[in-house]
């Protein structure tokens, strides 16, 4: 419980920052990852993982998309990143689909904690928009 609650904790920090702080790209990702996070933790409350989580897989193609559509709005490099991070929460999935026997718990590791390096290239972002001119491309 304590996990949730700290991702939870980063994820409003990244949200508040990419506000104040952030160009409207860096808004935009922020809340792609609130809106992710809050329909994961309402349509997978307790994931099991020893299946592939389909609902999860969806919200994060979805997310995928998202931050995809971002990086060809810029010429800023952690539009990027994010989008190649994300992708490599699907693979996750699809390796899951393709290998059931892979483990319940490396499966669901990589799902959740491919998050983080997300929401610091956000808070990254965010923090450098200013200094850039509020530039979003």
């Amino acid at each position: 419980m304590w996990t949730v609650a700290s991702y939870y904790a980063v994820l409003l920090l990244t949200v508040a920052v990419a506000m104040w702080r952030g160009g409207p790209l860096e808004r935009w990702a922020a809340c792609t990852a609130l809106l992710a996070s809050v329909c994961t933790t309402v349509l997978a409350p307790q994931p099991n993982w020893s299946h592939i989580e389909y609902n999860i897989f969806v919200i994060d193609i979805v997310a995928l998309a998202s931050f995809w559509f971002i990086a060809l709005k810029t010429n800023r490099f952690w539009p990027y990143w994010i989008t190649g991070w994300q992708l490599i929460a699907i693979f996750g999935h699809v390796q899951k689909m393709m290998f059931s026997e892979i483990l319940a718990r490396p499966y669901a590791l990589l799902s959740m904690y491919i998050s983080y390096p997300i929401l610091f290239l956000i808070l990254y972002a965010s923090g450098s928009t200013k200094r850039r001119g509020n530039a979003a491309a």
